[in-house]
């Protein structure tokens, strides 16, 4: 009988198999559900880290210093990359050169080094201009953004600790000196583990609740519906009429999926709700309540109607416009709920409204129904 070989998993080996699952939950939940130019640099970010782990898993097994150099390098390199994807994720300038300088600086530097004298000390610089990287990331998150703190705050201590660990460990290498060498990188490798271990972790939930909140919540649609019902009582006790409600589709959005790229497709998304909120006037109440779906609560005569719901149809089309993705051409279809032909419930409104803007889509899309009664439509 074969005896059990007992399994021992250390630092290194957790640290492959945890980066290997904030990996694929950061890929899954972030860049492939939200596809941004934020989210690729974020996927990207942790896919240099997946890789930097298994170097480092495999210049550890072998001895091998150049191979443990590079994976060095490619884990401090994740730092740049995700301070990179915070500034565009807020809307920022985000300039390329400072993160690309890095990474070639860290990569060149460190496995240029290997197995001499001067590996330690380009360590400490690298590993103290990551921590640099590490700080603008905290400065960014806690510079007043329009989200919860929790959801920043993970980050934003694993960062300051980032920074904290860094400047100490410059610190110390200036004032042990150079009679320590291995000591000093043995306790450096062990560092790199747990960190990337903590940060990683720290960052993956951070980022993916950053990009899952970005989304229209299911409260703040509840909230929209609930002012609108509010205003359609009000309007009702009052005998206000000219009270509708739109439903705009983009049509054909499983085509759109298949013939982008996932930033392209975002692109179309995004553009497609600036459109409607650009083409109504200032008093008609748009929401986003999906991709490809918003909500108009607006008070205006037939004729007026007519025009603001052309103007938002040639508005999507058009794409010649800047903003437009290069050789797409979008459609809408919407549908025309009107509270004094079909009451002034707003649930029953909307559901009346979705049907019109369905027929629509039937016919061909690019054009608008309005429904007469509920259960009806009428172009």
């Amino acid at each position: 009988m074969t005896p059990l070989v007992p399994v021992n998993v250390d630092i290194t080996t957790s640290m492959v198999a945890v980066v290997t699952v904030l990996t694929a939950l950061v890929l899954g939940l972030a860049t492939l559900a939200r596809p941004s130019r934020a989210t690729i640099v974020w996927g990207t970010a942790f896919g240099l880290g997946m890789l930097g782990a298994y170097l480092w898993l495999a210049g550890h097994e072998s001895g091998f210093q150049p191979l443990r150099s590079a994976a060095s390098a490619l884990l401090l390199c994740v730092e740049p990359l995700i301070w990179l994807g915070l500034r565009m994720h807020f809307g920022r300038r985000a300039p390329w050169w400072p993160v690309l300088t890095f990474v070639v600086t860290a990569l060149v530097l460190l496995v240029g080094t290997s197995d001499t004298p001067w590996y330690l000390p380009s360590f400490h610089v690298v590993f103290l201009g990551s921590g640099v990287f590490a700080g603008m990331i905290a400065y960014e998150l806690l510079r007043g953004q329009p989200v919860s703190r929790d959801i920043v705050l993970p980050l934003a201590l694993a960062s300051c600790g980032f920074v904290v660990v860094a400047v100490a460990s410059a610190v110390s290498a200036l004032a042990v000196g150079p009679a320590s060498t291995d000591e000093q990188l043995s306790a450096l490798r062990g560092m790199n583990a747990v960190g990337t271990l903590i940060v990683s972790t720290c960052a993956a939930f951070t980022l993916v609740l950053l990009v899952r909140v970005g989304a229209p919540q299911q409260t703040e649609v509840d909230g929209v519906a609930q002012r609108a019902r509010r205003r359609l009582r009000k309007a009702e006790a009052q005998n206000d009429h000219g009270w509708s409600v739109l439903e705009v589709r983009l049509d054909d959005l499983a085509d759109l999926r298949e013939a982008t790229t996932g930033s392209e497709f975002a692109r179309i998304v995004d553009r497609f709700h600036d459109d409607i909120q650009e083409a109504l006037p200032p008093l008609a109440d748009a929401e986003r309540v999906d991709d490809d779906r918003a909500i108009v609560v607006i008070r205006a005569s037939d004729e007026a109607l007519r025009f603001h719901i052309r103007a938002v149809l040639n508005r999507i089309s058009d794409i010649d416009r800047d903003g437009a993705v290069d050789g797409i051409r979008c459609s809408a279809s919407i549908g025309w709920a009107a509270a004094d032909t079909c009451g002034y419930d707003y649930d029953e409104l909307v559901a009346v409204a979705g049907e019109a803007a369905a027929r629509a889509r039937e016919a061909g899309g690019d054009q608008w129904k309005r429904a007469t009664e509920v259960g009806a439509a009428t172009a």
